[in-house]
């Protein structure tokens, strides 16, 4: 892994749902299909949001995470991060700035690859970038787990929704189709599950795979 500015802040991206096209092509979801085993994700956001976030501050790292996750019994299927990359350097992003993380299989795995990278690199910042569904449940994560703590002793550690950073920089393109999605149905019964999560956590009742 290249050697980085101590004071570099790493934008961590975690991976959502993938789907291929008709072409072959594999890539991240919209809003208005559905994203992985558990429905709408949304997770293309992301990936637009990160490159808004670098754009603005050229200075900052992307790690793009998710290994294959539920689609490991495809064969031909590409990591989450080999997606997440490409799209990011189709967006303009170089190459020698996004760094990707491959081992991991869901939400869980991906923030102790962050904890690991935090401590394999020299960043001293670590904003961790996903849909506003599901920043609730990472940051329960990161404060409920024992194993995942510990990365607020390595870096400095902030969140960034992607809705939100969207809207700050691009308002007229984003603002209606966000709002169409969280009135959508798929959306609210992906946020019911996030919900229902939450109170696992914290109850003890849930299941790290």
């Amino acid at each position: 892994m290249p050697e980085f500015n101590r004071k570099q802040k790493a934008i961590f991206l975690l991976g959502g749902g993938l789907k291929k096209d008709a072409d072959g092509n594999w890539r991240t979801t919209n809003y208005d299909e559905p994203g992985d085993n558990f429905g709408v994700s949304g997770d293309r956001l992301r990936v637009v949001a990160a490159t808004y976030l670098y754009k603005n501050d050229p200075e900052q790292i992307i790690i793009a995470s998710g290994g294959k996750g539920q689609l490991k019994d495809i064969p031909d299927a590409p990591t989450v991060s080999q997606v997440i990359k490409k799209e990011l350097i189709e967006l303009g992003i170089p190459e020698d700035k996004i760094i990707e993380e491959n081992n991991s299989g869901n939400t869980y795995d991906q923030l102790r690859e962050a904890k690991r990278l935090a401590k394999e690199t020299n960043f001293n910042k670590i904003g961790f970038l996903s849909n506003k569904w599901h920043l609730p449940r990472i940051k329960v994560m990161l404060e409920s787990f024992v194993e995942l703590k510990e990365i607020y002793n390595l870096a400095e550690v902030d969140f960034k929704d992607a809705e939100d950073t969207v809207l700050q920089y691009d308002r007229g393109t984003w603002q209606d189709i966000i709002e169409s999605a969280f009135k959508s149905e798929g959306l609210k019964k992906r946020i019911e599950l996030e919900e229902k999560g939450i109170m696992d956590i914290k109850t003890g009742k849930y299941k790290i795979k």
